[in-house]
């Protein structure tokens, strides 16, 4: 039958949103409701007793709990890994490294609807809570007569930031010493490698001993002496034995008869072990210049065979090279791997584009370093003979202890041969480089 007008259709659409039943739930269901009427396996929050019942007689509530019962186990932790967590989560925000009471956290924990409620974790009371936190270092607690108060210091994430940043400095500055010690050892064995048996002298730190010949006695006596003479002349010109400029020219004597003792001293002394390393250094210089090197890949393929020695111009255009200086800090290049588009100052400095940045500078080649490719990639001879030097080749293999690259040549009238450079004679080549 209808319904007289003015009267609403009962059933289904008072259950509407904007209905008087809609937003009287609503309003019931805003806010905390009693902990006994909460179901954390359905996650579900019963408004009185009947309700609570008629949920857990329901279908969906008994079907949670059997998946509940295959593995109890898992389910609790789980739930005592999200209370542990959200409740950390809260004191890290609300009350970082100060003291406060273990109720005032958790009532503004609970104030959260949707939190997880600890009688579905393995602990059975807040200060079973709390001393678990304080097994584990995880807070700092101690119990008063108010109750239990704790400390949460937790692990500021940019003071680590920090330390992790200044230890990558250290140790880049670390690998920088490295490298530059073993430049210095690879100057060392190349100078004794040259040299004949006969010239080779083992160089190491000895116990500073000082002969009869080095005392210092024999130098302060060296001193008084001139000081004795020019007084005793400075008399004899007071009394009129000898005119002043006598007197000036016997001081000069004595003065360069001291110091021409004192320089054959010297001569005659043992030499330091740097000034035993500069020596060496020379002599194999030397021993490069006088002597051809038949050999272009050999280890003195950079000053000898037609090329240019350590102090000639290598940076050649479409190379790959590594911005070594430390003054380029600033905008974010040093380190950085670059392209060099072309060479200034007869070819002493290059105008480097930076790979990441695109950004444009000229570096002086004494600050930039030459850069390997992976094995089968394009590098271009820098130093070598006059059949390999400014000639392409594919780097076949590299030995990280004799510092040595081995490439076979891809052009140039040694094409095909395979020869071993130092790490500084052979570069990478850019994709965009001469073919």
């Amino acid at each position: 039958a209808d319904l007289a007008p003015g009267f609403p259709a009962m059933g289904k659409k008072d259950s509407v949103s904007g209905s008087l039943k809609a937003i009287a739930n609503a309003a019931k269901s805003k806010g905390l409701q009693k902990l006994r009427w909460y179901c954390q396996v359905c996650a579900k929050q019963c408004r009185d007793e009947n309700g609570f019942k008629c949920h857990c007689t329901s279908e969906a509530h008994l079907r949670q709990m059997e998946i509940f019962g295959m593995n109890q186990g898992k389910f609790v932790a789980e739930y005592s890994r999200e209370f542990q967590r959200d409740f950390l989560n809260l004191l890290a925000i609300s009350h970082r490294n100060s003291r406060v009471a273990a109720t005032v956290i958790y009532n503004e924990y609970i104030s959260n609807k949707t939190h997880v409620h600890m009688n579905s974790t393995r602990w059975t009371s807040l200060t079973g809570f709390i001393q678990h936190l304080g097994r584990e270092g995880i807070c700092e607690i101690d119990e008063t007569p108010k109750g239990w108060f704790l400390i949460y210091r937790p692990e500021d994430k940019e003071e680590k930031m920090r330390q992790a940043m200044k230890a990558k400095r250290e140790r880049a500055e670390e690998d920088e010493e490295e490298r530059a010690a073993r430049l210095i050892a690879e100057q060392i064995e190349r100078a004794n490698r040259n040299l004949p048996d006969s010239a080779k002298v083992a160089a190491a730190a000895t116990e500073l001993k000082r002969g009869d010949d080095d005392a210092h006695m024999k130098l302060s006596i060296a001193n008084k002496r001139v000081k004795t003479d020019v007084g005793a002349l400075a008399l004899a010109g007071a009394a009129g034995d000898a005119n002043a400029l006598d007197v000036f020219k016997n001081a000069q004597r004595v003065a360069s008869d001291a110091a021409a003792g004192l320089a054959s001293k010297r001569a005659g002394a043992k030499p330091s072990a740097l000034q035993e390393i500069m020596r060496r250094g020379i002599a194999a210089k030397e021993a490069h210049a006088a002597t051809p090197n038949p050999n272009p890949g050999s280890d003195a393929a950079g000053t000898s065979g037609g090329s240019a020695g350590d102090d000639a111009p290598w940076l050649k255009r479409g190379i790959v090279v590594k911005v070594l200086s430390k003054a380029l800090k600033g905008i974010g290049l040093y380190k950085k791997k670059g392209v060099v588009l072309a060479t200034h100052d007869g070819g002493f400095v290059g105008e480097i584009e930076a790979i990441e940045t695109g950004d444009r500078v000229r570096v002086d080649q004494t600050e930039l370093e030459t850069v390997l490719p992976s094995i089968g990639g394009r590098v271009l001879v820098l130093r070598g003979g006059a059949g390999v030097v400014n000639r392409e080749a594919k780097l076949t293999g590299i030995d990280a202890d004799a510092y040595k690259a081995t490439a076979e040549m891809t052009d140039g009238p040694e094409r095909g041969k395979t020869f071993a450079f130092d790490y500084e004679d052979v570069c990478k080549l850019s994709s965009s480089g001469p073919r």
